[in-house]
């Protein structure tokens, strides 16, 4: 047998089972032509986090919450604007999910603003429901006449990109107003994963040091939530793929050729032949492989905080520093009013004329679960909590016990390091 042939068969061989490996491992990957669309959307922890947030919620609202003693100023403020959606409402799952779980210690660090964003309050479902006590403020259009009037003109104009941005607006401001260091703003259909509170204040702490790092006295915002749909493989980065594709190609054949110069036995082997076929078909194949894998099972995003200023959606969660919404963002805000441009494309284009930093923590800490859109647009095939698209697919390989153990684990840690840092309470204890 020709040593060509006897290579080449070796060769489609190992690429065959480089086909079975990636078929079995790429299938979450939405850039990858062996995604499984139906297997990916399967919400395997979500499902189980909407169950432990309704419990909570339908338990807060039977009993009298446990009243600690409030941070002042909070922590972090969470603010969320949430509109009637027909037939469905997330509001109740979300809130839960954001609050279950919880130590006393961790609650009383936050403060939660929901606004019914409705001039009529009663058109929302979920008005005066007894679960809202999750709530720490309920702001309303009619707290501020001008607010009142300016709402009525945007329901009676049915501009909802106009009416959401304001929406968004008014808890930005609310959250500001509790003097919280930094404001987390959230879409009202996402659930958060046990433990979101530690995670994303840790983060808070590494997006503040790389910002300084990066000559920034402060950033943007500190994205929780990604679609990975948009980050695989961009046409605008063609140039780098194919430089990397020949810078490959090109090492493996100087590698081929450092070894039949300096390995006499192999030049027997290492014929033009072969050459022609590494260069021509196998190295190209290989290529192909890399790229029909997908962006994010190829070359996936390493845990931490990283800059993400193109290709991200959308702003179901983006923490700010207070700073930047009391003398940046509440401004722009106020100066575009009626500007239709959807809320996370405006935040989007404002970071893009500025320059301001973009963060993104990996793995996120919240799933977008609304399969109904706050405009009445039905997003998917799959069911209201299974929609076709805004699905961070990654984060349903959470487990419940081992998110469970983690965050016990950093409560514990906490205790101990105040116990530390507290004299009084040692000597007491002693």
């Amino acid at each position: 047998m020709h040593p060509s042939i006897g290579l080449t068969l070796g060769f489609l061989f190992i690429y065959t089972l480089l086909i079975g490996y990636i078929r079995s491992t790429c299938w979450k990957d939405p850039t990858s032509i062996f995604f499984q669309a139906q297997r990916a959307h399967s919400p395997t922890y979500s499902a189980h986090r909407i169950q432990e947030a309704v419990r909570y919620a339908d338990l807060a609202g039977t009993e009298q919450p446990a009243q600690g003693s409030r941070i002042n100023p909070p922590e972090l403020c969470v603010g969320v604007p949430s509109v009637q959606r027909e037939g469905i409402s997330y509001l109740k799952s979300t809130l839960g999910s954001l609050q279950h779980g919880l130590s006393a210690e961790e609650r009383a660090g936050l403060r939660f603003v929901v606004l019914l964003a409705h001039t009529d309050q009663t058109e929302h479902s979920d008005f005066d429901q007894p679960w809202l006590v999750m709530a720490d403020q309920l702001p309303s259009y009619n707290d501020d006449p001008q607010r009142l009037a300016l709402a009525k003109a945007m329901e009676l104009n049915q501009t909802h990109g106009t009416k959401a941005k304001f929406d968004y607006s008014i808890v930005m401001e609310e959250c500001e107003k509790t003097g919280a260091p930094y404001i987390l703003i959230v879409e009202d259909d996402v659930v958060f994963l046990d433990g979101w509170r530690h995670r994303t204040m840790q983060a808070l702490d590494r997006a503040t040091t790389k910002s300084w790092e990066a000559g920034h006295t402060d950033f943007l915002y500190l994205r929780l939530f990604y679609y990975e749909g948009l980050l695989g493989w961009n046409s605008e980065s063609w140039p780098t793929y194919l430089g990397s594709s020949l810078a490959a190609t090109t090492g493996v054949l100087c590698l081929l050729l450092l070894t039949r110069r300096f390995i006499p036995a192999a030049r027997l082997h290492l014929t033009r032949s072969v050459f022609l076929l590494v260069a021509l078909v196998f190295a190209p194949l290989l290529i192909v492989l890399v790229f029909a894998a997908g962006g994010n099972c190829a070359l996936p995003r390493p845990a931490g905080v990283h800059l993400m200023p193109e290709n991200a959606c959308c702003g179901q969660g983006l923490v700010f520093p207070r700073a930047t919404v009391a003398d940046e963002l509440m401004p722009h805000f106020r100066a575009n009013r009626w500007s239709e441009v959807p809320t996370d494309s405006f935040i989007e284009e404002y970071a893009d004329a500025t320059g301001t930093l973009r963060w993104a923590l990996t793995p996120v800490v919240m799933q977008h679960v609304g399969g109904r859109s706050s405009h009445g647009a039905f997003r998917g095939t799959l069911g209201d909590m299974m929609p076709s698209r805004l699905w961070n697919y990654g984060f349903e390989e959470n487990d419940a016990d081992s998110l469970a153990a983690e965050h016990w684990r950093v409560n514990n840690e906490t205790l101990y390091t105040g116990y530390l840092n507290c004299p009084v309470c040692q000597m007491w204890l002693k």
